[in-house]
């Protein structure tokens, strides 16, 4: 027979000895092992099927799969019975299965049985057991099994089953990242397509009132509007950095122009909170390098705000310092330092994820996303670089990262005081008409009416003649029909898409559509949407919500130069005429106090709101800056008495209080020149001036405010 039938028959030789008392059963069925060929992988195990488990045969290369060289070691490991053999983890769900089988009398061969030993040694095996469940006279119900060490196959399955398991959700990933790319295109269209509407609207309003609170309401549906549309581009560049798409556009950028930019765009959030704020240059650093200018601005105002925002008192320094220069290559070392609220230390993993804000019991009252540092930190891994942070709680946090730049001149930026630049231009549009452009024809395409409307409205000071339609049927037509100079043309319409109707168009008027500029107009802004439409056929591309300045400056690219009139002379564009429209609308006590000029405040706020706005904001901080600056003085402490009357001055030049700010200018020299003797003749006179201004300057907040309805 089979060489199971042989070996089954030896064991009933063993039993029947055992029977008859001849020796130890347990030890006389050990000495079996000799008839266990080396060719057989399993090994025979016996014990009692009841509550005991008690052990009646093992063998010994059983014994060995334990890690025992002898029964006495087994017996010691296991205390003999098929409990103290499993994992303990393991034990009840094999001792579920085995009662279930037991249970069944019609069937005698058992199930295979996978579980965890623990050797000897320590280590975990893997083993498998079947065989057949009997009864047996004076031992009663009994089962004995073949056992197998498996933990080799056990690995390696387990490995397939992982590299499976790894497959699949490489598969689901891949999956929900196309969804949520999706998902997001179609929430940047769904919801730009409104803001387009709404910001389009309110700039018609603000162009064609001339009442001071209508226009003020559009000024904060401005705001409101951007920074909603803000919040949008944060979570869009979060997509396109981890869909590979987001795009660095390297050019030439003037360094000392780039920091000018950025002290403007957060000088007064800092003054709002009565912050210093300072900037040390190296003046080693190439004043002319190429890089992308906007993503590093990006980066570093985000930086600033942050630090800004999560500061209450102090201040906050950015630091640039040049590390190395290598032929055109240069590295900055980039730094923002304040004196905040820190981060602890078990949140500093948590920092950097995307949408995550850390300490939020502290923080609850503090606006934002949570992206902010998540964007700026891979965007700085695009340039080869990283965002690193050193803090101690309570104290504050220094943000930090090496920025490598190509120079392009060998001109270094020197000591600019680049703080005394006027802040840029306003870039409101209001009555501003760049161009005329009487003789052009534009078809403007788009599925929603109050868009039309809008564009349409944008453009009426440019003299254009503008056909529109709702969709890309009626486009084909008129496409067609007439002689256009421009096409703009939505990308997402009802029936054909715009990618859609621009093949027909190349279709059924291949010369016209090679001729006419067209331009795709798309609210979703979403990785890769500027590439499809380029490898589409447009002529170009232009974001939702319609900025009406990138439109016009389009217009301007792409019309026939000789239909363009550049209209550069005309009254609305003289910038005196502008400010004396900004001053007309300050109140008359703005103009009665001796020590402050409007008129210098508006060229440097750019428009009046933003100058009673400054106004305010220097109001509210005359208390503490002066007292700052008297104790300073008081203790001799230089360095804080240079750093606020610097403060000081710049602050005082945003509102046009030239005096004080000469006077501020004059102290900040002493104090970097150590002339402590001018320093305690000259301030008392400073401080005198600068603490006589706060009730002129409260009334004119509040004469501005109640003539424009906001109080």
């Amino acid at each position: 027979g089979s060489y199971f039938s042989r070996l089954l028959s030896r064991l009933e030789v063993c039993w029947q000895l055992a029977l008859a008392g001849r020796r130890n059963f347990q030890l006389l069925i050990l000495d079996f092992s000799p008839y266990n060929p080396p060719a057989l992988s399993r090994w025979l195990l016996s014990y009692r099927a009841d509550e005991s488990q008690e052990i009646l045969y093992v063998n010994y290369p059983t014994c060995r799969i334990f890690g025992c060289e002898n029964l006495e070691e087994f017996r010691k490991l296991t205390g003999f019975t098929f409990r103290g053999m499993v994992h303990p983890e393991d034990f009840e769900k094999i001792q579920s299965s085995i009662d279930d089988q037991i249970a069944d009398k019609t069937n005698h061969q058992m199930d295979y049985v996978v579980y965890r030993i623990i050797r000897k040694d320590g280590s975990v095996r893997w083993v498998d057991d079947y065989g057949h469940f009997t009864n047996l006279p004076g031992f009663g119900d009994v089962y004995y099994v073949f056992i197998g060490d498996i933990t080799d196959t056990r690995i390696v399955q387990e490995e397939k089953e992982r590299s499976k398991m790894l497959e699949k959700s490489l598969e689901l990933a891949e999956q929900a990242n196309v969804a949520k790319s999706a998902f997001l295109s179609n929430m940047s269209h769904e919801i730009r397509t409104p803001i387009t509407a709404i910001l389009g609207m309110n700039e018609m309003i603000y162009r064609e009132s001339e009442d001071p609170n209508i226009r003020e309401y559009s000024e904060n549906i401005r705001k409101a509007g951007e920074s909603l549309l803000g919040i949008i581009n944060d979570i869009l560049d979060f997509s396109k950095i981890e869909a590979g798409k987001m795009e660095l556009v390297p050019a030439r950028y003037s360094l000392s122009s780039a920091i000018g930019d950025l002290y403007n765009l957060v000088q007064f959030r800092a003054e709002a909170k009565a912050l210093d704020l300072k900037f040390e240059i190296d003046p080693q650093i190439p004043e002319a390098m190429s890089g992308d200018e906007l993503r590093i601005k990006q980066i570093i105002t985000n930086l600033l705000t942050n630090a800004i925002k999560y500061t209450e008192k102090g201040g906050v320094k950015l630091s640039l310092s040049l590390v190395e220069r290598q032929g055109e290559e240069v590295a900055i070392r980039v730094s923002v330092k304040d004196t905040g609220i820190g981060i602890r230390k078990e949140d500093l993993g948590a920092l950097f994820q995307p949408f995550d804000r850390v300490d939020t019991q502290k923080n609850r009252g503090i606006e934002g996303t949570g992206l902010g540092l998540a964007i700026s930190r891979q965007m700085l891994s695009l340039m080869g670089s990283d965002l690193l942070v050193e803090s101690t709680y309570g104290e504050g946090s220094e943000f930090f990262f090496t920025l490598r730049q190509q120079a392009a001149g060998e001109e270094t930026i020197g000591s600019v005081d680049f703080r005394e630049m006027s802040s840029e231009e306003s870039t409101r549009t209001k009555s501003r008409v760049p161009f005329k452009a009487e003789g052009a024809r534009l078809l403007v395409v788009d599925d929603t009416p109050m868009n039309l409307q809008v564009i349409s409205g944008l453009l009426k000071f440019s003299g254009v003649q503008i056909d529109t339609a709702a969709d890309g049927r009626e486009c084909i037509e008129k496409f067609g029909s007439n002689d256009y100079d421009l096409v703009f043309l939505d990308y997402r319409m009802p029936g054909l898409d715009g990618i859609e109707t621009l093949r027909e168009l190349k279709r059924q008027f291949p010369e016209k559509a090679s001729r006419i500029p067209i331009i795709s107009l798309t609210a979703s802004a979403i990785s890769g949407d500027r590439e499809r439409m380029l490898d589409a056929g447009f002529t170009d591309y232009l974001a939702k919500p319609v900025n009406i300045s990138q439109m016009e400056a389009m217009m301007m690219l792409y019309l026939p130069e000789e239909i363009v009139e550049l209209a550069e002379s005309e009254e609305e564009l003289d910038p005196e005429a502008e400010i004396e429209e900004e001053l007309s609308l300050l109140p008359e006590s703005a103009f009665q106090i001796p020590l402050v000029d409007p008129r210098t405040g508006i060229e440097y706020c750019g428009d009046a709101e933003e100058y009673i706005f400054a106004v305010e904001i220097y109001e509210q901080s005359i208390e503490e800056k002066a007292s700052v600056i008297e104790t300073a003085l008081a203790e001799e402490d230089v360095e804080t008495f240079t750093l606020n009357v610097h403060s000081l001055k710049s602050t005082s030049m945003a509102i046009g209080a030239n005096p004080i700010f000469a006077q501020a200018k004059a102290l900040e020299e002493a104090g970097k020149s150590m002339n402590l003797e001018l320093m305690h003749r000259d301030t008392p006179l400073l401080l005198q001036d600068y603490r006589g201004l706060k009730q002129s300057l409260v009334a004119v907040v509040e004469d501005y405010n109640r003539e424009n309805g906001l109080v």
